[in-house]
């Protein structure tokens, strides 16, 4: 019954991501400020709810995703969802691409506005969200495999003879793991939202959304058949 009720949620969640790269898309060339803030927020707290909903599911079911194809479990995935350096990645991808195609025009003084145009305090500063997102990802891999290998969760049986396996404690230590990575994904991405300007931050979150749909929609059309 969990993981049903798991899985409608992923669907809705990942339905909701569809609508707001659509109203995303067709709103990053506005002259509204205040319009793409608002769908930039929106993307924001749709990730917040998600990762809040998946913090009270059964955190076997969060590693294992059952929801998703291999191809995404193989290829995307890191502790249930993607690295938060792949945003900064992205960030980077998107912005080199667009400055090299206005280049001539940068060279003449005419701005875009775009992540082709970040400004040194920007690149400064996308610069250190990377050094630090590296850093804590490396510990939070750290600590899986610790988990993963038995440290702290294997103790001598009632008798002080063979080692048992703390099912209990171990299942605590992967929600506590899990329950980190989401909340550096979405620390992640709030950071990036707020080094960049609402245009810039709209280009780089409808780049992030066809990142997350591509991977669906290959690993459907390629893996073993699934409903989504």
């Amino acid at each position: 019954m969990e993981l049903e009720a798991a899985t409608r949620r992923f669907h809705l969640w990942f339905r909701g991501l569809r609508s707001l790269r659509r109203d995303l898309s067709s709103a990053r060339w506005s002259d509204d400020p205040a319009q793409l803030e608002a769908l930039v927020g929106r993307f924001v707290v749709h990730l917040e709810s998600y990762c809040a909903a998946r913090a009270e599911l059964d955190p076997v079911w969060t590693l294992s995703a059952p929801w998703a194809s291999p191809a995404e479990r193989g290829a995307a995935y890191w502790l249930a969802g993607w690295r938060p350096t792949t945003l900064v990645h992205l960030l980077y991808t998107e912005s080199g691409r667009r400055f090299e195609a206005q280049l001539p025009d940068l060279l003449l003084g005419v701005r875009s506005g775009n992540l082709g145009d970040l400004s040194p305090e920007q690149l400064a500063q996308v610069d250190e969200l990377q050094r630090r997102t590296v850093a804590e990802e490396d510990a939070l891999s750290r600590e899986m495999a610790e988990v993963q290998e038995g440290h702290g969760v294997v103790a001598p049986g009632d008798g002080g003879g063979e080692l048992e396996l703390d099912v209990r404690g171990l299942v605590r230590r992967v929600r506590a793991v899990l329950d980190r990575a989401d909340a550096l994904r979405l620390r992640t991405m709030k950071r990036a939202v707020e080094i960049l300007q609402p245009a810039q931050a709209a280009e780089l979150l409808v780049a992030a959304a066809d990142m997350e749909i591509g991977f669906r929609e290959f690993g459907l059309k390629y893996g073993p058949g699934r409903d989504g």
